[in-house]
């Protein structure tokens, strides 16, 4: 699927250490943080993604609202697809790495998660022109890019041949910081997971460790200063729930419906989704 928008050329964003064979520019629609490898949290994981590696990536992001993280994937299905959804939700700046032309939306199912990101939330970023399909060789390029651009590396869910792993591997080999979260033993898609932490990867076990190697360890939780946002908002949740129970609904919607303001309706929604009232898919909001 293509878009129409205006895509830009800017400089490959200087990264830590020494590091050969990246492109010297990015094609980019939106905008690119410019301090994005100091602040650069890149997340990757399964495209089938378990109930465990959402609840994962929900408490994650639970703890980075207005953190000022600048969170890094590939745009694909499964993780990749909720760590970007979830940063947006947080009020973090998200980055969507490609492996074809920004112009193309691939998957085409990711369509409003494409505008989200693009209209203001972060920036769609590729080493190819536009028009330039997506190829079985330029999904390694791509993982290779999204290693070199965070500062932390933190694996879902990974198969032992996935993509994930080949992220992993370049993460490495950049020096980047690899947090990997175990899973079960008998699961294929938490083998390659596992797999790191048994090769040096450090076991993630809670947010408090990625919050403090990213500094945001400022003696208090990062997301506390939108509770109050949230704090007496139980008749505002029921606004939100007599909304959702007659149709599920995007973010737009939601704030047409209930006229609840855009931050704190954020703070509302990431609150109901930890609570489990709620789930959301691909920008859809829904009644559990």
């Amino acid at each position: 699927m293509l878009n129409t928008a205006i895509t830009a050329i800017v400089d490959f964003p200087k990264c830590s250490g020494s590091i050969k064979g990246l492109p010297e520019h990015l094609y980019i629609r939106g905008d690119l943080p410019a301090d994005i490898n100091a602040r650069g949290l890149g997340i990757v994981g399964s495209r089938r993604i378990s109930p465990y590696g959402i609840r994962v990536l929900r408490e994650l992001f639970y703890y980075l609202k207005g953190s000022g993280t600048i969170i890094i994937s590939g745009f694909t299905s499964g993780a990749d697809s909720y760590a970007h959804e979830y940063a947006l939700s947080a009020g973090c700046s998200t980055v969507a790495v490609m492996p074809c032309g920004c112009d193309i939306i691939h998957p085409s199912s990711n369509t409003e998660l494409y505008k989200k990101i693009s209209g203001g939330g972060g920036a769609v970023v590729s080493e190819f022109a536009d028009g330039f399909r997506p190829q079985k060789w330029t999904y390694p390029k791509r993982n290779r890019l999204i290693a070199a651009l965070s500062k932390i590396l933190l694996v879902v869910e990974a198969s032992l041949n996935s993509g994930s792993m080949i992220t992993a591997h370049f993460a490495m080999k950049y020096g980047r910081k690899l947090f990997s979260v175990p899973g079960d033993i008998y699961m294929e898609r938490s083998a390659g997971a596992n797999k790191l932490v048994a090769g040096g990867a450090e076991i993630y076990l809670s947010p408090e460790r990625i919050i403090a190697e990213m500094g945001l360890d400022r003696g208090e939780k990062p997301g506390i200063k939108n509770k109050v946002a949230i704090e007496g908002g139980l008749s505002e949740e029921t606004n939100v729930l007599s909304v959702l129970k007659e149709k599920s609904s995007n973010f737009d919607k939601l704030f047409s419906e209930t006229g609840i303001e855009p931050s704190a309706l954020n703070a509302i929604l990431i609150e109901m989704t930890l609570k489990n009232l709620i789930s959301e898919r691909n920008g859809v909001y829904y009644v559990l």
